[in-house]
């Protein structure tokens, strides 16, 4: 199971910094890593279209005079990071105050949104790229040499990319035009005029 304990501990060893046990009374590096975790972990997820930390939820209509020209208010789900979505489908509405939907239409409003998961909830291939997260801002102070961190923001840069990719299988492609190579990829066999 994944804990913050064992992000923080991949971080550091990639640092040269020895596991520790508890993230209680711990040294400068351990308390800046736990730190960086709480600070930047709602930012990453919400710079990402993650599957793993995504919600469809519907949306509480609520009983206050909203400003002009807006009709309805409704409340954004707890635990809201950022919008993917809104049904019904329509770009008549604006996100104020951090927590309130203002619209214009008076109907059923629900929203498909990033939040911030459990992180025993968060998949293996999320936590090894957010280790290299916290390990990338850590090593310009704690490197011994420079071209370290430039080590460790290139690999930090690999998992994002592959973590981003396999995230994106959670969920099915499509294509918007007829393209055999990519309609008949799953069945198998071979194409016309294909290279056996």
């Amino acid at each position: 199971m994944i804990t913050k304990l064992n992000i923080i501990n991949n971080a550091l060893t990639q640092l040269g910094h020895a596991p520790v046990n508890s993230l209680i009374d711990q040294d400068e590096l351990v308390v800046s890593a736990e730190l960086i975790f709480d600070s930047v972990l709602p930012s990453v997820l919400a710079q990402g279209n993650w599957r793993f930390a995504t919600k469809i939820q519907q949306l509480s209509q609520l009983v206050e005079t909203p400003p002009q020209p807006y009709l309805y208010v409704y409340a954004l789900p707890s635990g809201w990071l950022k919008t993917l979505s809104v049904w019904p489908n329509t770009y008549d509405w604006d996100i104020f105050n951090g927590n309130k939907i203002y619209a214009f239409q008076d109907t059923e409003w629900w929203m498909q949104f990033i939040f911030q998961p459990d992180v025993s909830a968060l998949p293996y291939y999320f936590a090894d790229y957010f280790s290299f997260e916290i390990s990338s801002r850590l090593c310009l102070s704690n490197a011994e040499k420079t071209d370290y961190a430039s080590i460790i923001n290139s690999e930090r840069n690999r998992l994002m990319a592959i973590a981003h990719a396999v995230d994106t299988q959670n969920r099915p492609q499509f294509t918007q035009v007829d393209f055999p190579v990519l309609g008949n990829r799953y069945i198998g066999g071979t194409y016309p005029n294909s290279i056996s």
